[in-house]
């Protein structure tokens, strides 16, 4: 795996070397301190390592998740089909829970009604499906093959996240425009031929992580590329999308709303990087 990411940017004319990510907003300190010059990360990490300081000198320069990935996971053989089907039936989890948060943010994004909460914490709620004591878990929809081994029973994720970006590269502010470029290239091709061929260093990925079998990692692609590859250009990002993800972020998790061109470069946005490619100033 990371000699394949390591020639892709190669190929961009860029020596690139691989670290340990870090958890949760720290990986975002880490580009803004010094310590990394970029990450891949969450919308939600960003908006959240933000919150909590005055100003982040790194921000998104790509997009890769152009919907948000949150979903009820069901047993398979629920009568809930769709998100409109979610409604009064049983969810694992509380509001305090970020993503039973998440979930209820998307069914309201698409006008559904919410289910009706048991408080089941996040570890235990897979058991809890599996005894029929809930309907659905709030999780991702690339984590189905995780819920259905601990739940011991063919599960199946009803989508409901909203059409706000999700996930994305940060880049520091230090780094030039020409290099930030070059990265953002580097990224569009991993994931071009990821989707060509799923299992490019699926070894590699396998062995770093023994408890993920090599179809669970492949069906876990599946899902998640739902939400990367949508029409819309890879990596795209534009100013209103981004302002339509903030609002829908920060009412989700209660946070201020910041300016949207604190956590983006606006050179990197779609009209603003045609116009610098083509010199055309207007």
């Amino acid at each position: 795996m990371a000699g394949v990411a390591k020639g892709l940017f190669a190929s961009q004319d860029l020596s690139v070397s691989l670290l340990e990510p870090e958890g949760g907003p720290d990986n975002i300190r880490r580009v803004a301190e010094g310590g990394a010059d970029a990450c891949l990360t969450s919308v939600n990490h960003y908006v959240n390592a933000h919150h909590g300081s005055a100003s982040l000198p790194a921000r998104f320069v790509a997009v890769v998740s152009q919907r948000h990935p949150i979903a009820a996971l069901v047993r398979s053989d629920s009568p809930a089909n769709v998100p409109a089907d979610l409604s009064g039936l049983r969810l694992a989890g509380s509001r305090r829970d970020t993503l039973t948060r998440e979930l209820l943010a998307g069914l309201s994004y698409l006008g559904v009604p919410p289910p009706t909460l048991v408080d089941v914490p996040y570890a235990e709620a897979p058991a809890a499906l599996g005894k029929g004591t809930v309907d659905a878990v709030a999780d991702y929809a690339d984590l189905v093959p995780r819920v259905r081994r601990q739940c011991g029973l063919e599960v199946r994720a009803i989508r409901a996240g909203a059409a706000v970006y999700a996930t994305g590269l940060v880049a520091a502010d230090r780094l030039e425009d020409e290099v930030v470029a070059a990265l953002r290239a580097g990224l569009v091709e991993a994931l071009e031929q990821q989707r060509a061929n799923p299992s490019l260093a699926l070894d590699d990925l396998v062995a770093r992580y023994p408890g993920v079998s090599r179809a669970e990692a492949l069906e876990g692609w599946a899902y998640a590329e739902k939400c990367i590859f949508t029409g819309a250009p890879l990596g795209e990002m534009t100013a209103h999308r981004w302002q339509q993800t903030l609002e829908h972020v920060t009412c989700t998790h209660g946070w201020p709303v910041p300016a949207a061109e604190e956590l983006y470069r606006p050179a990197f946005c779609t009209g603003a990087l045609a116009r610098s490619l083509t010199g055309d100033p207007a």
